[in-house]
C-alpha cells in the first residue's frame, strides 16, 4: 500500500497531533502538521514568503480557525497550482448548511470531529480510486 503524503492543519494543537496520529498509523506520511491557515499556504508555497511547491497528496484541515478559516484555505488552495490537492474538512460542528457550502466549494469530503480509523480509510480509498 502506498504511503500517501499529507499535511494536517489545526488551530488546536491537541486536535492537530491526534489527527496527525490517526493519518500516521494508516497509509499516510505526514509531512507537515501546522496550526493555521496562513501556516498552510506559506508550507505549501502559496505565499510571497515561499514558493517552493510541496508534493502533497491530501490536506486535512479543521473548519473552524483564527485568521484564514478551513473553508477560505479550500477556496485558496482551489484558485492555486494545487487545485487538484484533495482537501478534506473536518469540524465538530456538522450542520447541514457548512457541509454542503464546503462541498460546492471543492472539499473531497467533510468529516465529523474526532477523526475516526474508518474515516482515514475511507479519505485513503476516495483518493487512490
Amino acid at each position: 500500500m502506498k504511503k500517501l503524503r499529507a499535511v494536517v492543519v489545526d488551530d488546536q494543537r491537541v486536535q492537530l497531533m491526534y489527527a496527525s496520529r490517526m493519518l500516521r498509523t494508516s497509509s499516510f506520511e505526514v509531512i507537515a502538521a501546522v496550526e493555521s491557515g496562513e501556516a498552510a499556504l506559506e508550507f505549501l508555497g502559496l505565499t510571497g514568503e515561499n514558493d517552493v511547491k510541496v508534493d502533497v497528496d491530501l490536506i486535512l484541515t479543521d473548519h473552524d480557525m483564527t485568521g484564514i478559516s478551513g473553508y477560505e484555505l479550500l477556496l485558496e488552495l482551489k484558485k492555486s497550482e494545487l487545485s487538484n490537492v484533495p482537501v478534506v474538512i473536518l469540524s465538530a460542528d456538522a450542520n447541514e448548511e457548512r457541509i454542503k457550502k464546503c462541498m460546492d466549494g471543492g472539499a473531497l469530503m467533510f468529516l465529523e470531529k474526532p477523526l475516526q480509523a474508518k474515516d482515514v480509510a475511507n479519505v485513503y480509498n476516495a483518493i487512490v480510486e
